[in-house]
């Protein structure tokens, strides 16, 4: 500011016009206020700043610490080198199975060993927190003198929905066959492959859950609803069965029928729906045609519920490498159990006459009578009364049956086709009847009610004239018969 007049009094910057240097002037001194504006108020933030800079720098008070002790130079011994580690535990086996069989067979095995913790873990793999009780229950098994049959001995005996069921025949302690055998329902975990969902025991090897651990104590009423954040408990893995259910009942009725065990068999059916002619027909078709279960999911439930059951039986000729089935229809009846009312045979009876050898004859075992009912046919070469080896065999089983029904009675009757004069057709009826009768004395012995006859052409069972006017062996053929009726 105070050049200001100074500058006013150059000689040099007088302007002839007047006034003209103002405006320069006045930028001039602009500046110069703003430089002192500035160092006014930046000087002391900047004094500020370096005397805080002075303090951090400055040495800080030295702190007393204790002398250190001078080290000795007495030699110390060693420490101690530090122990190995111990050992990792061994890890706990894997149960991952792809198939039921393979399940099975090492349940099998592994119940076979002295120690049975690894049976009793393969069991509640899917729940571990009842392996205690599962492994009592297999040890007072084993006390009880039984003992799980080869691993090549597991049957799998069908399913019922995505559950499949398992069976392990049990053994004396002597290694003798028992009639018992552990059911074992198996379903397949996305995780775990297929694991153990249930185990049933025969109600005559109850005892064997006696001792078992009982389950942990809710604070639930028993039948009440579990208290709040409370689990319901889980069903036990193993539990014994007081009534066969359907797929087991159906198991032992095929069973029988396959030996065949013709009086086993016949208990299973009402015999009011499903006559014992059918049951004997069915049993001559397994004995046969050689026929076993299939291996691979036998019994195929297409209908469960509490009272009412459809099962598909495959079942595998050793005469013929396909398989073929029968149905098998099941009702829950009052006081009775479950009990076979139907049978579906013509499936089985279709594919076993053609896998049969073909000599010479028909095989038919089971016809309808066209007098109603049903009835085993026995056929005949023509204008022959000697029977074919194939029916001795038919016979033989029927004797077999008569065997375990002493008392039952026995319709025979002869049949022609309509070739030759009446009077010879009955005739020959007559024989072929009296031939059969004959051979049931031979392989049975005495019989207690037996009726024979001759009917001659009556009753022909197909057509001996095709449609078109021609003539059809074929028909003929089949009407040279003999049929069977059993009256139990």
């Amino acid at each position: 500011m105070l050049m200001l007049p100074a500058l006013r009094q150059h000689p040099g910057l007088k302007n002839p016009r007047g006034n003209a240097l103002a405006p320069l002037l006045i930028i001039v001194a602009a500046l110069a206020a703003s430089v002192a504006v500035f160092f006014i108020f930046t000087k002391k933030r900047i004094e500020e700043k370096a005397a805080a800079s002075a303090v951090a720098s400055a040495p800080s008070t030295p702190v007393a610490t204790a002398p250190v002790a001078p080290k000795s130079t007495d030699p110390k011994p060693a420490a101690p080198p530090s122990p190995a580690p111990a050992p990792a535990p061994p890890a706990k086996p894997a149960f991952g199975f792809a198939r039921p069989a393979d399940l099975g067979e090492q349940l099998a095995r592994s119940m076979s060993a002295p120690d049975l913790s690894e049976a009793a873990a393969l069991i509640a793999a899917g729940d571990p927190a009842q392996q205690p009780a599962v492994l009592e229950t297999l040890r007072k098994l084993k006390d009880l003198g039984y003992l799980p049959a080869k691993p090549d001995q597991v049957q799998i005996i069908g399913q019922t929905g995505s559950t499949l069921r398992l069976a392990i025949p049990l053994l004396n302690r002597d290694n003798s066959p028992s009639p018992h055998r552990l059911l074992i329902d198996v379903i397949k975990d996305d995780k775990m492959g297929w694991k153990v969902a249930g185990i049933a025991l025969p109600k005559e090897l109850a005892p064997a859950l006696a001792s078992a651990p009982a389950a942990s104590p809710t604070t639930s009423t028993p039948g009440s609803a579990p208290a709040p954040g409370m689990k319901p408990a889980p069903m036990p893995l193993i539990s014994v069965a007081e009534e066969p259910d359907s797929l087991t009942f159906a198991s032992d009725f095929v069973t029988a029928l396959l030996k065949p065990d013709y009086e086993t068999a016949r208990k299973h059916i009402d015999e009011e729906r499903v006559s014992s002619i059918k049951l004997a027909a069915l049993c001559i078709v397994f004995e046969d045609g050689q026929y076993s279960l299939q291996r691979n999911r036998p019994l195929m439930s297409t209908v469960a519920t509490d009272t009412t059951s459809w099962i598909i039986a495959k079942v595998q000729s050793k005469l013929s490498s396909e398989g073929t089935e029968f149905g098998l229809e099941m009702e829950k009846l009052p006081q009775q159990g479950w009990r076979v009312i139907g049978l579906n045979l013509s499936k089985i009876l279709e594919d076993n006459a053609k896998s049969s050898p073909q000599a010479g004859v028909p095989y038919t075992p089971l016809v309808s009578n066209p007098k109603g009912g049903e009835s085993i046919a026995l056929y005949f070469e023509y204008d022959s009364d000697i029977l074919h080896p194939r029916a001795k065999r038919q016979l033989e089983i029927v004797a077999g049956i008569l065997k375990a029904s002493p008392a039952s009675k026995l319709k025979i009757g002869g049949y022609t086709d309509a070739m030759g004069s009446d009077r010879y057709n009955l005739n020959l009826s007559n024989k072929r009847a009296a031939a059969v009768k004959q051979a049931l004395l031979d392989f049975q012995g005495p019989l207690a009610q037996v009726e024979t006859g001759g009917f001659g052409a009556a009753d022909p069972l197909f057509p001996t004239v095709n449609p078109a006017g021609t003539d059809n062996p074929d028909g003929r053929s089949k009407n040279r018969r003999a049929e069977i009726l059993l009256d139990f």
